[in-house]
Order: C-alpha cells, then structure tokens, then sequence
C-alpha cells in the first residue's frame, strides 16, 4: 500500500511539475487578451491601380488609384470618412503636410453586403497643387508619402498596429518622382569629351571605328560622335592626338532617340552631356561599360 501511494504522489508531482512548466510566453505567439476589440476603425488596401509614380515633365498625365475595404466593429458602418494627407521628402525641396483629398461616408460603396469600400484616386497636379510647389525644384527620386486617416465616433485614427479580430493595416505608402518623355528637349546638346591617354576617341560606325557615342533619333538621324577636332574618318584614334574636344548636335522638336556609349575598354575615356537647358544630363567616368546611355531628363 505504501508503495502505490508513493507512487500515487510522485504520479500527480509530475502532473503538476507539467502544468505549471506551460507559463502564458509559452502558449500561443499571440496574446489574444491585448487583442480587445479597441473600437479603432482602419483602412485594409484591396488592390493599387496604375503606377504610383508621378512624372516631372507632365504630372497631370499620372494617375493611379487605391481602392480599401473600411473596417470596423460596427461592420464599417460607422467610419464617417476617409482623408488623404501627403508630404514630401524632396533633395531640393520642402513642404508641410497637407490634406490632398477627403472621401466622406457618401461615396463608399457596398456591393457585396460586407465592409465597405472606398476608391481614392490620386493624380500628379493635383499632389503638387496640395503641397503648393514649384514642380521645377522635383528631381528623380524625390518621394511623395502619402497617409490615411480614418474617422469613427471614437476620433481619427492613422496609427493602426493588432486591432480586433486580429488584423492590422498600413496607412502610409510612397510614389517616386520619375522623368518620363516621349519625345527629346528639343534644341542643341552638347557632348564634351576627353581622354586621358591623350589620343583621341573615334566615332563607331557601321563599317569600323571607335568607341564613340552613337544617338539614333526616331526620324532616321543618326549621329555618330568621337573625340577628335576637327571630326575625322573613322579609326580608332585622331592622327592629330587630343585630350579633349566638344560636340554640339540639334535635335528637332517632336522626336524619340536612343543614346549608346559603345565602351571604354581602355579605362581612358570620360564625357559629360548637357541638354538644351544647360543642365548636365548623363556623365561617364574613364572605365565606363558599353551600353544604353541614361539621359536624367529631371535636369532639363
């Protein structure tokens, strides 16, 4: 009898050595008791429609939309509006937050029976005006940022970590200033050029020559440009040797091109093109690849 009894014990020690071993860390990677149903509405992001991106050269032809499901305790029905603020982290540029848009309870819809939903559209002119900027101060890169509030009868909420039913959202994202064109500044652009061996650099052509800098524009111009002065016939060097020389070529109003550095393989080649603006719009430093030149056209 003793034996079982001891026995008995030892059973319900480990028993409860187990039990008390499962400490709440231990149970569930989510403490669902900090997940109370706070009441704090949110905006959950359904699908982004076009690019978020916004054009320098032409901000009223970009536009994109947001589409969001608005959720709440009360089923999203009592989320009164949805405003839109934006901000920008320019290089050159600053201003203070500004309201961009508000979308009030009116213009949700609600198709399905569920939450409902809001559209929020978004265009270029439209972000400059809001922040009142000189879009002429935009470069490449410069980001607009962009934050949701959305308003209930508790208040306007933009912060939003675990809410009830544990979901979350994200009330903030960007879009990139970018320089798109379909045609060229029209005007005269200048290529300066050296070479720090001191020989010179040819035009490439289709029947031989040098590493030069080829552009091919859209109405069938080719120029075909090299480091020599005056220009020569192609070769891989000027019979004269230099170090340094410039060319100016126009390009007509109205057409697309193409810029291509054929490569300095030499490691002695370096140019700097400037576009009618007077602006420095791409740059190449000795050792420089072959390849598509990238024209910065923020800079015209």
């Amino acid at each position: 009898m003793k034996n079982k009894l001891l026995k008995s014990f030892l059973v319900l020690g480990v028993m409860a050595i187990t039990f008390n071993s499962c400490s709440d860390d231990d149970t569930l990677p989510v403490q669902f008791d900090e997940l109370i149903n706070s009441g704090v509405p949110f905006a959950s992001e359904i699908t982004t429609n076009g690019s978020t991106n916004v054009n320098k050269l032409d901000p009223g032809s970009s536009s994109f939309s947001k589409e969001y499901q608005l959720i709440s305790p009360a089923g999203g029905t009592d989320i009164s509006k949805v405003e839109v603020y934006v901000s920008i982290n320019g290089q050159n540029i600053t201003a203070p937050e500004a309201l961009l848009t508000t979308v009030d309870a009116s213009s949700f819809t609600n198709a399905d029976g569920g939450y409902p939903e809001v559209t929020i559209n978004f265009e270029g002119s439209a972000i400059i005006a809001a922040l009142d900027i000189n879009p002429d101060g935009l470069e490449g890169g410069d980001k607009f940022d962009y934050r949701l509030a959305v308003t209930n009868p508790k208040g306007t909420f933009s912060d939003v970590s675990a809410n009830f039913d544990n979901q979350s959202a994200d009330h903030t994202f960007s879009s990139t200033v970018v320089c798109d064109s379909p045609t060229l500044p029209a005007g005269d652009w200048v290529i300066d050029m050296q070479d720090s061996y001191g020989d010179g650099w040819q035009p490439t052509t289709s029947n031989g020559g040098g590493p030069g800098i080829t552009v091919t524009l859209s109405n069938g111009t080719v120029f075909e440009i090299g480091l020599c002065t005056p220009y020569e016939a192609p070769g891989y060097a000027c019979t004269s040797g230099t170090s340094s020389g410039t060319r100016t070529i126009t390009i007509p109003a109205g057409v697309s091109g193409d810029w291509v550095f054929n490569g300095d393989f030499w490691g002695e080649m370096s140019y700097q093109i400037t576009g009618p603006s007077g602006s420095t719009v791409a740059t190449a430093t000795p050792g420089s690849a072959a390849g598509p030149i990238a024209l910065n056209l923020c800079n015209e």
